[in-house]
């Protein structure tokens, strides 16, 4: 085992290196230099208020300095010139002596000016000065009186007795009461906390690592047998822990102001104040009242420097926004104490506390102890009487407007750094601009027009979209332009060239009951009967158009038919005479061309002008983001719910059906959520705040809803920011609100039994499918033509499946007021039919053809394949979220849909 004393004595080893003394030594002197070096600096250019103990400490330093000046030339004369001349060492030696009892002298008075406001010298220093002067007067006359002493054995005993003397009272008689004044002036509790920080770093830290380094020296411990006064192992360690002790003491003492070498604490630790910073500045600028900046205020101060909520108030001078804020003064006595320390004082000292941006009570204290002048005794009374350690005013072109204060002792351990005040510095410029915005113009105005300007944009950019998707769809076609020739003669046709077998792939003499064959036998009897030309849109099967253009052949006495591809102008000018507007023609050709267009013509497959202008209507609504009121059978609102849902690119369509007036604010907690202080469960997230930017909400019966979440909807939908409820704090959200009623909103906002704000918001985008029973016969009929065509899944049992005159005039007859009702009596007649026909339905009839879901429309279509879709599983288990409602609907067993969800991992 390895003895506690061999690792002592190989320690001692080391230190009694005397090469590695004297390195240590050198090290030590040139940091005392540096030190020395930079107070001489700053005393020259003034920059240090507290002179009188630069000066004590430089002294400190220059008698530090000597005594390794001797130690170096000792350690060198012994290493490399143990011979030279023993009178100059002697003299040096004797001189540091003397300058001992100077150096722990200053020591003593530095630490107590420290902690004195009374800079006189009292009895006990004055007797203390004079004994430790002697003390030196007479290591000089010795130095230079006794200065041809040639060897060690000649000096004598009394030289010896005064520097015995000389430690005992330096380190005993003028050390000791000086520390005991520091611990009873630290205890007494009349010190700022500053320079009680100081004290104990350098008295800890610094001055009793020296004190007992030298008692060690003067009075040697026995811890080995070659331990020994004045032995070089003593001087090693005594000269690291010095050297440590000072790097680390003058590091943490110059952080908390030493000397005033930094007019502000330095901060040690580091906050990422950025990242948390641009949070805050979004909640700025979405704020609108008062009491939401008094939240953002405290909630910035507790996340960055750990100040709690209820310690940090945000205070607003002589408002007269025309807001509710008289409940956000935390207290009145507050506001009248500073108020009267405004009013009371000079120009001067307003303008000093502007110039100082901020009053940190530890600070000014240390400021006022230092420097007892009157500017700082009122600062320092100011903060006492409100009882704060922050005072940060908010200034708007030289003039006050708010102030944030800080209680008392809301960080009792800490300092608020140099780095703490320059971000509330950063964040009160911001607030101060708030405010003032808040004051001077109504900010509520700035963010409704900020909400319009990103509708009228997100609109302008759907256009944009849709517009290229259009011209896309005609460049895809323009490299393949052909026209194809079929002659029509004697009811028959024959193709005359590729192009019109490429564009009819169908046997139109054979097929006659499909729609395509119609159309051209039409158009074949038409230029016959009349011999001139005529033009038609058809369909080509797979969805396609297909421009049809007949014209007589007088010369062999027959029919040319053109076929070909539509362009822009051909399906501009079909249906150009039917629009209300003109201008809107483009809309046209997004009808036709894109996949929102399909959707609403999947919906409503009809171009009559009633109906059509209805369609542009609904794609202008699903291209912008703003709410929408519906007008329209009960039936036919999901379906157009939904194509509004799936053309604005969204993901989650969530449904409230209000049935009557919600009781206990449960609408209201469901959309805006509730202050979690009022015990709302943390995964309840509000419906706003779970569908942000991807989500809808449709409120059917809007009418039904409270009156105060009508007000907090209004808000929302105005300016883009929703209240909790029962809170005032205010957040964003992008969900798009979808609202119906049947009800004529403007009646019950007459007798205010609806929210006049939320109509407004509401009457900015309104919807109204036109009544079936009010369109005409001849538009009635061609919707019904297209259901059924829309209805069949295949075309060979057309002429057989067709609706006939009378089927028309019975549907006319007994019109229903929905086209989801209108659907429903087509599919009756058209399974009546089939059964007639002896055609086995299910084969014959479209799956998707009451859906209006595009992804559902999608899966209908593949049946029971949809399984062998992971995506197409996935979506189903989301939308049904039931296995046998997921079979149901695909026609397959449950078992087999169990299988696949297994397989997928969704259950």
């Amino acid at each position: 085992m390895i003895n506690i004393f061999d690792i002592f004595h190989a320690g001692f080893a080391i230190l009694e290196n005397l090469q590695f003394l004297l390195i240590i030594n050198t090290i030590f002197f040139v940091l005392k230099l540096g030190i020395f070096c930079k107070l001489a600096s700053l005393k020259i250019k003034k920059e240090i208020t507290a002179h009188r103990e630069c000066t004590l400490l430089m002294v400190i330093l220059a008698c530090y300095m000597t005594q390794d000046l001797t130690w170096i030339f000792h350690l060198a004369r012994v290493l490399w010139f143990p011979h030279s001349d023993y009178r100059p060492y002697l003299f040096m030696m004797r001189i540091t002596w003397g300058l001992v009892a100077l150096q722990y002298q200053a020591l003593a008075l530095f630490i107590e000016n420290m902690v004195s406001e009374d800079k006189k010298f009292n009895v006990r220093q004055i007797v203390s000065m004079a004994i430790s002067a002697s003390f030196f007067l007479f290591a000089v006359c010795l130095a230079i009186g006794d200065f041809n002493c040639l060897h060690q054995e000649q000096r004598s005993l009394l030289e010896f007795y005064v520097r015995s003397a000389e430690s005992y009272f330096t380190l005993l008689i003028v050390t000791i009461p000086s520390l005991l004044f520091v611990i009873h002036k630290i205890r007494s509790g009349n010190l700022p906390r500053i320079l009680k920080k100081q004290i104990t770093v350098l008295t800890s830290a610094l001055i009793v690592p020296i004190w007992v380094s030298d008692l060690l020296q003067t009075f040697p411990l026995t811890f080995s047998p070659g331990w020994t006064t004045n032995n070089y192992s003593a001087v090693g360690i005594s000269t690291i822990l010095l050297t440590l002790a000072v790097y680390y003491s003058a590091r943490k003492a110059i952080a908390f102001r030493f000397l005033n070498f930094n007019r502000h604490v330095k901060s040690l630790a580091r906050f990422n104040f950025i990242d948390e910073f641009t949070g805050v500045l979004e909640k700025l600028s979405h704020a609108s009242s008062y009491p939401e900046l008094g939240h953002i205020t405290q909630t910035l101060f507790k996340q960055a420097f750990t100040i709690p909520l209820n310690k940090t108030s945000l205070y607003i001078r002589k408002s007269d926004w025309s807001g509710n804020h008289s409940d956000t003064f935390p207290s009145h006595k507050t506001i009248v104490l500073v108020e009267g320390f405004l009013s009371q004082h000079t120009q001067q000292m307003c303008e000093q506390l502007h110039s100082s941006k901020i009053l940190i009570h530890d600070e000014i204290e240390f400021n006022a102890f230092h420097e007892p002048n009157e500017q700082n005794r009122s600062f320092l009374h100011f903060l006492d009487t409100i009882n704060a350690d922050i005072f940060l005013p908010l200034y708007e072109k030289n003039n006050l407007i708010a102030y944030i204060i800080v209680d008392r002792h809301a960080q009792p351990n800490k300092f608020y750094g140099n780095a703490e005040r320059d971000e509330m510095l950063v964040f009160a410029s911001y607030l101060g601009n708030i405010i003032n915005l808040l004051k001077t113009r109504n900010l509520k105005l700035l963010l409704h027009q900020e909400k319009e300007l990103k509708k009228e944009l997100y609109h302008k950019h759907q256009e944009v979209n849709q517009y290229k998707e259009s011209i896309r769809s005609f460049l895809r076609e323009a490299p393949h332009k052909e026209i194809g020739i079929i002659f029509y003669k004697n009811r028959q046709f024959v193709f005359g060239n590729k192009a019109a077998k490429d564009l009819i792939t169908l046997n139109v003499n054979t097929q006659q009951g499909h729609p395509l064959s119609k159309a051209l036998r039409s158009i074949g009897k038409q230029v016959d009967e009349f011999k001139s030309p005529v033009s038609c849109f058809a369909s080509d099967g797979a969805g396609g158009k297909l421009v049809l253009s007949g014209v007589p052949n007088l010369e062999h006495n027959n029919v040319i038919i053109m076929v070909y591809r539509p362009e822009i102008s051909d399906l501009v000018k079909q249906q150009l005479d039917a629009l209300q507007d003109p201008t809107e023609w483009d809309y046209l050709l997004y009808l036709e061309t894109t996949k929102s267009g399909k959707l609403i013509n999947q919906l409503i497959p009809s171009a009559g002008q009633t109906l059509l202008n209805f369609k542009i209507d609904l794609m202008k609504t699903a291209l912008s983001n703003k709410a929408i009121l519906l007008y329209m059978p009960e039936e036919d609102l999901i379906p157009t719910v939904e194509i509004l849902h799936h053309i604005s690119l969204r993901e989650t369509l969530h449904s409230i059906t209000l049935k009557s007036v919600p009781q206990h604010h449960e609408i209201a907690i469901k959309l805006f959520g509730i202050n979690p202080l009022f015990g709302m469960a943390v995964d309840e997230r509000p419906l706003l705040e779970k569908l942000d930017k991807n989500g809808t909400i449709f409120i059917q019966n809007i009418d039904l809803l409270d009156f105060e979440s009508q007000s907090n909807l209004a808000e929302f939908l105005k300016y883009g920011l929703y209240r909790q409820c029962k809170s005032d704090q205010r957040l964003t959200s992008n969900a798009r609100i979808i609202c119906s009623t049947h009800k004529n909103l403007l009646t019950l906002v007459e007798e205010n039994l609806f929210s006049k704000e939320l109509f407004e918001q509401l009457q900015e985008t309104t919807l109204s499918m036109p009544s079936l029973l009010t369109i005409s016969e001849h538009e009635f009929g061609n919707l019904a033509d297209s259901l059924t065509e829309q209805a069949l899944k295949t075309t060979e049992f057309n002429s057989l499946l067709e609706l006939t005159d009378r089927d028309k005039l019975g549907l006319i007859t007994k019109r229903p007021a929905s086209l989801a009702e209108l659907r429903d009596k087509i599919q009756v007649l058209l399974t009546k039919k089939t059964k007639e026909s002896n055609i086995f339905t299910e084969a014959q009839l479209d799956p998707a053809y009451q859906l209006t879901d595009p992804q559902l429309i999608e899966a209908a279509r593949l049946g029971k394949h949809a399984l062998k879709d992971p995506r197409m599983v996935t979506m189903l288990w989301n939308k049904f979220k039931s296995q046998s409602k997921i079979a149901s609907f695909l026609g397959v067993n449950r078992s087999s849909v169990n299988r696949r969800c297994k397989d997928f991992n969704l259950i």
